[in-house]
């Protein structure tokens, strides 16, 4: 961004703050998304200072307002640039002009307001709405897009959905909690790479407009609406076939001669007429336009107001309009009287012609005839409207009511039929939205509940959340929830989202809204949810994620949890896992990235108990339990269990039962992008994201499972037992007491990190502590250095987390730290992860080794041949290989054997000769032959008792 870009942008940011208006960056990626998270900016007007921090520096960024509430009651009206070119703006002043002198005064005071042009040649307009609240963005008038007029992506969608309609917005409203881009934003912010430009008027030249004016500028707007819309047996009658004799149906004859100024006389008046549509007022003269008619080939009346017996936005056909006025919407006794006033034509038979033999059955009523059984009318209209108990059934509150036109029994949910006459099946048993959500990122989700009857004589009530365009989608929706049991079929796919959507509507303000998050840890809002416990409603996208989302759980007390720990004192690397499990959610505050500590050691005293205690910090961390986690599974599980949290430690035990070992190579180096890998046909192909320290232990050290050179600088790894030789009671005691006190301690942390950051220069504090520890910890090699962040926030945890009483002990000395991770660290030394692969391909391959007992029992060499020989001498027994055999197995894992040999003499691994050139390839005698091999001290290579021993 250049200094004039960043001056223009501020001076922006200041003209819009002085006239009372919210503030947000906009990214200068063409996506027009927000730059930060905004979620409280809907409620919390933005500062100057946020403003010098945003527009400031080299980052390019545009420039929006936060329509609504927080701006003062400002809404925006949009006229996309495609309704501009269509002339819909001058025919939206025609219809405001002839509306009366109070909404024209009003439109022409928008117009002449604060006026941008979009780069896509569009209008905004801006009003403060007064005396009443700004609405959410609404979509006002739209059409189908022409074929020549398809993208791409259309022409995947009509694919996919061969029936999907693709629609052109033409005009709608950036109302409250919605925001819209202004000027100066221009290059990438907007994908034409075209700018935002002011035409007239700014923020100071925002008009005031009552909210009942403005209610009635919105309704005309709607006005220009094209869409088809559907018509309801009930208002618009579906025509029914000619009879076969020829006669009209006095239904029928009416729409034909009847004339709407007749039909809608004491109720509307006609106001103007712009070739074939007729827009029409109250009666009275009160008001502007009210209604039109005439819109296309099938003469509806549509209404935009309410306030007179018509609903809104639904289509009538004459004969709809005419039953709904003079019988109540009676169309069997809007039809007799008709035909008593001679619309229609009589059957006439010829005289003398016998009278026409009985029918068998009753005559189909006709379709503008909708007569309805009055013991079904009763049980569909009013029993089940009134009669099911939802409260009982699914808690939901008292008032919530069946829609029109639909009951719910026990046996499920049922439509009346278009006739009129019977009942059709929808669902096979009661199925209902009961709860509503949205995620921080404004996606929404539904509830819905069922009542399940595969266990005989004992029904469940069965609840599963899915996105609100899955609930829009019957096929989807059947086929993401049958599986679960979902009471439907795929041939009623239609009929169960029309269900849903009516059972929304009709209840709209009774059913309950939620806050939803789709995993654990950090928000985009910026707020932290701990656990299913905290009070919001935990949803993951995944079934295998449930488990151990709700094992992050609390029991027993913190102070229960504080007396455990207190027995880690004088054991370093149990309390540096602590350390990591408080150390998670700072990571994006700090904006580091995940990373690994590794326990390992070929003891067995303690690893498992480490990781517990560190993962009793947030969660459950008994076996029983999903939140302890192993790493025998596969790629896409450990995805799946990655992308479940964004700030909160998580555990994979036991590397050696790993069944491929390219597996841990893979997550070591794909941790620290904070996703999953993008790969054709890949695990990770899913590009899952996610945010945590992984904490994982094995005999093996993690890194010997890596060929990556650069995998060391983003692990940290200790080789250290994590009790010693004698801390099996104190392991015992710490493992006791997890169990039965954990879930506390992190969400405590986090609070004292919440509290921190939203004081007054708290992120850069933190920050700042944080850089002081990374300086201390930096050392002379390249390896340090680059470990130093992540052992820093190791520390700056322990140190928080002590201050704040939640550790009941003093931080570890940084000397202790440096020692484990920032000076030469055992991890680090690629000699003896080198041999831990020769050691565990040994132990895997024992009968390749020769050996005198083998001679005698006369046992032929192995199809691949010898590795070496297994020798006795003086109760010591000495592992010899091939050289050439040990080359392979190590490059094959990454290794070079040229570059480790040296580090096994030094270490005394290997036996030596002075007299041999080079002397470390001592000859050996086996099957006849004599050969150099690489010959392994006990220490260097135990095998059998000895290796138990070690």
């Amino acid at each position: 961004m250049t200094d004039t870009q960043t001056a223009n942008l501020r001076a922006a940011a200041r003209e819009l703050h002085d006239a009372g208006l919210c503030v947000l960056p906009i990214k200068a990626d063409g996506t027009k998304k927000p730059a930060v998270s905004w979620l409280q900016y809907k409620v919390t007007r933005t500062t100057p200072a946020d403003h010098d921090g945003w527009f400031g520096g080299d980052r390019p960024r545009g420039i929006a307002v936060v329509y609504g509430k927080v701006s003062n009651n400002v809404e925006l009206i949009e006229f996309e640039g495609l309704a501009i070119r269509e002339g819909l703006l001058d025919e939206a002043t025609e219809i405001m002009d002839a509306a009366g002198p109070q909404i024209a005064e009003a439109w022409h005071a928008i117009l002449n307001g604060w006026v941008t042009e979009s780069p896509s040649g569009g209008r905004h307009y801006r009003v403060r709405v007064e005396g009443g609240d700004v609405p959410g963005n609404t979509k006002l008038a739209s059409r189908l897009a022409r074929e020549d007029e398809y993208t791409e992506a259309d022409h995947q969608r009509l694919r996919e959905r061969p029936t999907a309609r693709i629609v052109r917005v033409l005009v709608e409203t950036r109302g409250e909690g919605g925001y819209g881009l202004v000027e100066p934003s221009g290059g990438t912010v907007h994908a034409t790479g075209r700018p935002y430009v002011r035409l007239a008027g700014g923020p100071d030249a925002i008009p005031v407009v009552d909210a009942d004016t403005m209610a009635a500028i919105r309704n005309h707007c709607r006005m220009l609406d094209q869409l088809p819309q559907p018509e309801a047996p009930r208002t618009a009658p579906r025509p029914a076939p000619p009879r076969a004799d020829g006669s009209l149906r006095p239904g029928d004859d009416f729409e034909a001669r009847a004339d709407w100024a007749d039909i809608l006389g004491g109720v509307f008046r006609p106001m103007t007429t712009r070739g074939s549509e007729t827009y029409w007022g109250w009666a009275d003269g009160v008001g502007g336009v009210k209604a039109t008619t005439g819109r296309d080939e099938h003469d509806r009346l549509f209404v935009f107001a309410t306030g007179s017996e018509f609903q809104a936005e639904v289509p009538y056909s004459k004969f709809g309009a005419y039953a709904l006025l003079n019988h109540g919407g009676d169309h069997k006794a809007a039809a007799r009287e008709l035909a008593r006033q001679g619309y229609g034509s009589r059957r006439l038979a010829a005289v003398g012609a016998p009278s026409p033999s009985p029918a068998p059955a009753p005559e189909q009523p006709d379709a503008d005839e909708t007569p309805v059984e009055e013991d079904q009318e009763e049980q569909g209209d009013e029993g089940g409207r009134e009669g099911f108990d939802y409260a009982a059934t699914f808690d939901l509150p008292a008032t919530v009511r069946t829609p029109y036109d639909y009951r719910v029994t026990g046996r499920g949910v049922e439509v009346l039929s278009t006739s009129g006459e019977n009942w059709l099946r929808v669902t096979f048993a009661p199925l209902v939205i009961t709860a509503t959500f949205e995620d921080p990122e404004g996606d929404q989700y539904v509830e819905l509940s069922w009542i399940d009857r595969s266990l005989a004589g004992r029904p469940r009530r069965i609840s599963r959340i899915v996105s609100r365009e899955t609930a829009k989608r019957g096929r989807k929706l059947i086929e993401t929830l049958g599986s679960a049991g979902l009471p439907a079929v795929e041939g009623d796919a239609r009929a169960v989202e029309k269900w849903l959507a009516e059972f929304e509507a009709a209840n709209f303000g009774r059913i309950p809204s939620e806050q939803l998050a789709r995993w654990l840890g950090w928000q985009d809002d910026g707020t932290f949810v701990s656990s299913p416990e905290d009070g919001i409603k935990v949803d993951t996208p995944f079934e295998e994620q449930r488990g151990p989302a709700r094992a992050h759980a609390r029991k027993g007390t913190l102070d229960g949890w504080r007396d455990t720990v207190a027995q880690l004192e004088g054991f370093p690397v149990p309390r540096v896992a602590v350390a990591a499990a408080l150390a998670a959610p700072l990571l994006k505050p700090l904006g580091l990235n995940s990373f690994t500590l590794d326990i390992s050691s070929r003891s067995t005293k303690g690893k498992t108990t480490a990781l517990q205690v560190a993962l009793s910090v947030w969660a459950d961390p008994s076996e029983h339990a999903s939140a302890m986690s192993n790493w025998r599974t596969t790629l896409y599980a450990i995805e799946k269990r990655l992308n479940l949290v964004r700030g909160i430690v998580t555990v994979f035990d036991e590397t050696m039962a790993v069944t491929d070992d390219t597996l841990i190579d893979e997550v070591l180096y794909q941790l620290p992008m904070n996703h999953g890998k993008a790969r054709s046909g890949g695990a990770f192909g899913n590009m899952l994201p996610w945010e945590t320290i992984l904490l994982s232990s094995g005999e093996r050290p993690a890194l010997s499972f890596t060929t990556s050179q650069g995998a060391a600088a983003r692990i940290l790894g200790t080789t250290i037992a994590p009790f010693g030789d004698s801390g099996g009671p104190a392991a015992a005691a710490a493992r006791e007491g997890v169990l039965a006190n954990h879930g506390h301690a992190g969400p405590e942390f986090i609070q004292y990190i919440l509290s921190g950051l939203a004081q007054p220069n708290g992120r850069d504090k933190l920050a700042e502590h944080h850089r002081r520890l990374v300086d201390e910890f930096r050392g002379g090699g390249d390896m340090t250095n680059r470990r130093a962040p992540m052992v820093a926030v190791l520390v700056l945890a322990e140190t928080l987390a002590c201050g704040r009483g939640l550790l009941p002990y003093e931080p570890l000395s940084h000397d202790v730290w440096r020692g484990l991770f920032t000076a030469h660290n055992p991890t680090d030394n690629r000699p003896d992860m080198a041999l831990d692969v020769v050691r565990e391909y040994v132990a895997g391959h024992a009968h390749e080794l020769y050996s005198t007992t083998r001679a005698a029992m006369g046992e032929r060499p192995p199809f691949s041949g010898w590795l070496g020989v297994l020798s006795t001498k003086d109760g010591a027994t000495e592992v010899a290989l091939l050289p050439e055999r040990v080359r392979k197995i190590l490059a094959e894992a990454g290794y070079s054997l040229d570059a480790v040999v040296g580090s096994w003499i030094d270490a005394e691994y290997l036996k030596t000769l002075k007299s041999q050139r080079p002397p470390h390839l001592v000859p050996r005698r086996f099957d006849g032959a004599r050969a150099k091999c690489l010959a392994f001290t006990p220490e260097g290579m135990p095998y059998g008792d000895q290796d138990d021993a070690a």
